[in-house]
């Protein structure tokens, strides 16, 4: 017996957000794979009921893919390095490799994969909730996955290439691309540039110093202004004493449990100390009187961090010690330590580093480093011991210490500083006619052997666009080569603001500039 249509299965169904076109074109493949012979009856009897919601599926499908494309492209185009930005990361580079190479940490290079089943155990510990490793599949195996930290990379390559039975300690200098989700429910790839350094065969407060003195060589020699750098540090403890802190903490989170936020009141329960970085005004005033975890410290993690905070101090290095700052859900142990970038400032305590430990925040004696609020300072760097992280991937017991800068977020930085941005060009070369242009590459070469740096636009033969160009890239001279100057090896000098020139004979020409410029 025949389908009685309703009201609603008569005429055409509309799906919202699609267009009548898409349904007939839709409508029309499925009546055909179903063996149907008229998409006039499309919408009047059970079968082509069926059809409608396989439309209304490929509908959904093809919406989704077009989205996830979408995305996909975003997420590559996120990775792209561009020529605004080139400038500072070689910037970067060249100080970074200079002072490495400086104090012994040898260049390393460890390939974008890694075993997905090396670093299980880091996963089933927790040690990798903040950088969730991306899978990848193959047609041999799918047992990789996407490098998601330099330093765990140089620390595998340590271990397969047994740098242990070189002279200890290893030091090693990496830099290269990580890739990561944020979390188990978050499908987007995120990418970071990271360059960094690894001390392994030693974990003492000297190689935690160490580090951190080269690291601040290195912002400070990129141009950072170091006093909007805020280097904050804690003691974490160790397997022997962070169990007792953990409890205690758990504890006194449980205690008040009905008052926290949703969020805290799940954290309580396995990982406690993530309730000490609540952003909800509540949770912010229950962590200011939580236990400390300097009070539950063994004497031998006390005498590191001690020795630490002395060698910071004899180094001059401003910083904050942050009984609260823990990173859970990485893999650091013992010291931890990061940079970043300052926001607004606010008065610390000082307190007494005295044989008996750390009591209470303690600010360096070469000048505080104010607690920043931290929700708004951008991070740059992190770093700390990392024998955890290799006891768990490799069964036993590596010291290291370890740190990695995150390249992106210290260009963020400079450019809410206005530090960074595409170099302007001080000296713009001009020229008309074919001889004066022919010339010109060979005055470029000159000005490249006298290191000034110039810029050009040989394509174009009008003097007057050329100008205009120089202009237009706030150029502070124009080197002007007309017929008359190729042929007598003179050049005009002229100021692109004031349009002031003289002519001056190309020998004298590398002096002229260098005289200019300094004024």
């Amino acid at each position: 017996m025949g389908h009685s249509p309703s009201e609603a299965d008569r005429g055409p169904r509309v799906f919202p957000g699609t267009s009548a076109q898409e349904i007939r074109i839709y409508a029309g493949l499925f009546s055909f794979l179903l063996g149907i012979n008229s998409t006039n009856s499309l919408y009047t009897n059970s079968t082509n009921r069926k059809t409608v919601s396989a439309v209304r599926y490929c509908l959904r499908c093809s919406r989704f893919m077009s989205k996830q494309k979408s995305q996909e492209k975003d997420i590559i185009a996120s990775l792209d390095r561009l020529p605004a930005r080139e400038e500072i990361y070689a910037k970067l580079q060249k100080k970074f490799g200079s002072l490495a190479e400086y104090y012994g940490f040898e260049p390393i290079f460890t390939p974008p994969f890694e075993r997905y089943r090396q670093f299980l155990p880091l996963i089933k510990a927790g040690f990798l909730d903040e950088r969730i490793p991306v899978q990848c599949r193959c047609g041999l195996d799918n047992d990789y996955m996407l490098r998601v930290s330099g330093i765990l990379s140089a620390l595998r390559a340590y271990i397969s290439h047994k740098m242990s039975d070189r002279p200890q300690p290893v030091k090693l200098a990496f830099e290269g691309e990580v890739f990561f989700a944020e979390s188990r429910r978050d499908a987007t790839l995120h990418g970071r540039y990271e360059c960094g350094l690894l001390m392994a065969g030693e974990e003492g407060p000297v190689a935690a110093a160490e580090i951190v003195q080269i690291i601040w060589k290195i912002l400070d020699g990129i141009g950072v202004d170091v006093g909007d750098l805020e280097l904050r540090v804690n003691a974490i403890g160790c397997v022997s004493c962070y169990p007792s802190f953990r409890s205690a903490l758990a504890a006194y989170f449980r205690s008040r449990a009905a008052r926290l936020c949703r969020s805290c009141r799940k954290a309580a329960k396995s990982r406690p100390v993530r309730a000490l970085s609540c952003a909800d005004e509540k949770c912010k005033i229950f962590a200011k009187h939580t236990p400390q975890v300097l009070d539950f410290l063994c004497d031998q993690c006390k005498k590191q961090l001690r020795g630490f905070l002395e060698f910071l101090d004899e180094l001059k290095i401003p910083y904050y010690l942050d009984p609260r700052f823990f990173r859970d859900g990485l893999w650091f142990n013992t010291l931890i330590f990061e940079f970043s970038g300052k926001a607004k400032e606010k008065p610390i305590p000082a307190a007494v580093v005295d044989d008996n430990g750390v009591k209470g925040d303690v600010a360096s004696e070469s000048g505080i480093l104010s607690g920043a609020d931290h929700e708004t300072a951008i991070i740059i760097g992190e770093g700390g011991g990392c024998t955890r992280a290799a006891e768990l991937i490799f069964g036993k017991r590596v010291e290291a210490v370890g740190f990695e800068l995150y390249v992106d977020r210290l260009i963020a930085f400079l450019s809410r500083r206005r530090l960074v941005g595409a170099q302007k060009p001080i000296i713009y070369l001009t020229h008309l006619g074919d001889l004066a242009k022919r010339k010109s590459l060979a005055l470029m070469e000159t000005l490249r052997n006298g290191e000034i740096e110039v810029k050009e636009s040989l394509s174009r033969d009008s003097i007057k666009s050329q100008l205009k160009l120089a202009e237009k890239a706030e150029a502070k001279f124009a080197l002007i080569m007309g017929q008359k100057e190729a042929l007598d090896d003179t050049i005009i000098v002229r100021e692109v603001g004031s349009g002031i020139q003289e002519t001056i004979s190309q020998e004298k020409l590398i002096d002229f500039l260098k005289a200019k410029l300094k004024k």
